[in-house]
């Protein structure tokens, strides 16, 4: 069932319904409908091509879920976006803007701005909607274009079919680990995360709760009785370092906390627990197939890198490089399949040969699967630092270095360095007085590290992605520039 379908149905059966909270305003299933409906009308008289996506940058949650949505009921593939991708639309094929943000617009297409009209009076009825675009042999229903960064900073495109949607509201629902009813997302609706987040929880009817500031986030959890966060985890430990400060907000009524986008430390986690809530449910996850494994922290094994138990619906495996399965406990490259990342292949492939079934995605990380069937993230394959022929993962390195109260944040990379080999510079965001001796020696007795580290940075603040994801490029750059002017 299409979600522009479930939402027209709890609009029909319980019109009162909250569908989204935002600080000021509530918006109804009955509401949510409305905008859609209209929406859609509008669109419609557009005329726009249906062989290319339709870029929508809009600020207010609720118009750029109608609009979406509105989008996708029509046939349209729609692609949520902020202002610095207006540079990289053109390039990927997306000519088209819908927006409501001042400033600069997309080139080379059409620039159509938003306004009141679009929408219901009063949260009235809109004029009679459009129905769902069918599917025929030559008409596929249109997908969501997300932009991912990564851990490089440049926008990469990846097309979500809605077949690759429903597959994952059916079988890989991480909300179904809670009973939540109202949940916090504060992944922005531009990632695949937090739309799709959002889409898990208003298909089966509960509430989306939004905030714009992590201040008035603490607020809304009060106010509402919101029982579950769905975040990355930095923009979770951001929440907990608010609340550290103000800790007079009542958050008793949160159920669960969960994390996806990023790895989080064993730290990271227990910080969480005592200061937000101490069920924290952690997620191996990617835009492209979406769930591998999840647990709650407090049932994984206290191994290093435990991302959690293998899903049911995902084929796991971990192979060298000549592409041989690995046995249980050998570290490898990870790759895996689910029914959504073959739904996408078959949307965006239709004319594929035989054999699609069989394809598998390298999301680029290197693990091990316990006999336990725990998934073990080592690290990536862009984050290994070949220093003198030892190689380590710079996640562990910084891992190991936020052990220290005094650091609030660490990353490290590679940088070559005078003599041609590649050295271990680090960037500390500080929590206190920073000792780079003290930072170094730690490393190199570490049991996990052994390496011994060549520079330490003090920084404001460490370069990361949407979702909070360490962006190396940006980070080396930001290092050699402070190197030069050291």
């Amino acid at each position: 069932m299409h979600i522009v379908d479930m939402v027209s149905f709890w609009a029909r059966t319980d019109p009162d319904r909250p569908a989204i909270i935002q600080p000021e305003v509530i918006t109804s299933y009955k509401g949510l409908a409305s905008a859609i409906d209209s929406v859609s009308n509008r669109i419609a008289a557009l005329n726009l091509d249906r062989a290319a996506p339709i870029a929508v940058a809009v600020a207010n949650p609720v118009v750029l879920l109608s609009i979406l949505f509105a989008l996708l009921r029509l046939g349209y593939s729609a692609s949520p976006v902020n202002r610095t991708l207006f540079p990289h639309l053109r390039s990927n094929g997306i000519r088209d803007l819908i927006y409501d943000l001042d400033g600069q617009v997309s080139s080379g297409g059409r620039n159509i701005r938003l306004d009141a009209s679009w929408l219901p009076i009063d949260g009235g009825k809109s004029a009679q909607p459009v129905p769902r675009r069918a599917k025929t042999d030559a008409v596929v229903d249109g997908g969501i274009v997300f932009f991912t960064s990564g851990t490089t900073g440049l926008p990469k495109k990846f097309v979500q079919t809605s077949l690759g949607l429903e597959q994952r509201i059916l079988h890989q629902n991480m909300n179904a680990c809670v009973t939540s009813q109202k949940a916090l997302v504060i992944a922005g609706l531009t990632t695949a995360y937090g739309f799709n987040a959002t889409c898990e929880l208003l298909y089966p009817g509960k509430t989306v709760c939004y905030s714009p500031h992590a201040e008035s986030s603490l607020n809304l959890i009060a106010t509402f009785g919101i029982d579950a966060i769905i975040a990355s985890p930095q923009q979770v430990l951001s929440l907990a370092g608010l609340y550290e400060k103000f800790p007079s907000h009542d958050l008793s009524s949160l159920q669960a906390i969960l994390l996806g986008g990023a790895s989080i430390s064993r730290e990271g986690a227990k910080r969480i627990q005592a200061t937000l809530c101490r069920n924290v449910i952690n997620k191996y996850a990617s835009t492209e197939a979406g769930i591998a494994a999840l647990a709650p922290m407090d049932r994984l094994p206290e191994i290093s890198g435990a991302a959690g138990f293998l899903a049911p619906w995902a084929e796991v495996e971990i192979v060298d490089e000549a592409g041989t399965v690995l046995s249980s406990g050998s570290e490898g490259f990870i790759r895996y399949r689910t029914p959504q990342f073959l739904a996408n292949l078959v949307g965006i492939e239709p004319q594929a040969p035989a054999g699609l079934e069989k394809r598998w995605f390298y999301p680029g990380d290197i693990g091990y699967i316990t006999e336990d069937g725990v998934l073990c993230i080592a690290g990536r394959t862009t984050d290994v630092i070949n220093r003198g022929g030892f190689k380590i993962s710079a996640v562990k390195i910084a891992g190991i270095i936020e052990t220290l109260t005094s650091v609030k944040e660490a990353a490290a990379c590679g940088v070559e360095g005078k003599s041609g080999l590649e050295e271990v510079w680090v960037a500390v965001v500080p929590n206190g007085e920073i000792d780079a001796a003290k930072i170094k020696t730690l490393v190199a007795n570490h049991d996990e590290g052994g390496v011994e580290v060549d520079e330490v940075f003090v920084v404001d603040e460490i370069p990361r992605g949407d979702l909070g994801k360490v962006q190396k490029i940006r980070l080396k750059d930001m290092l050699l520039k402070l190197k030069r002017g050291a």
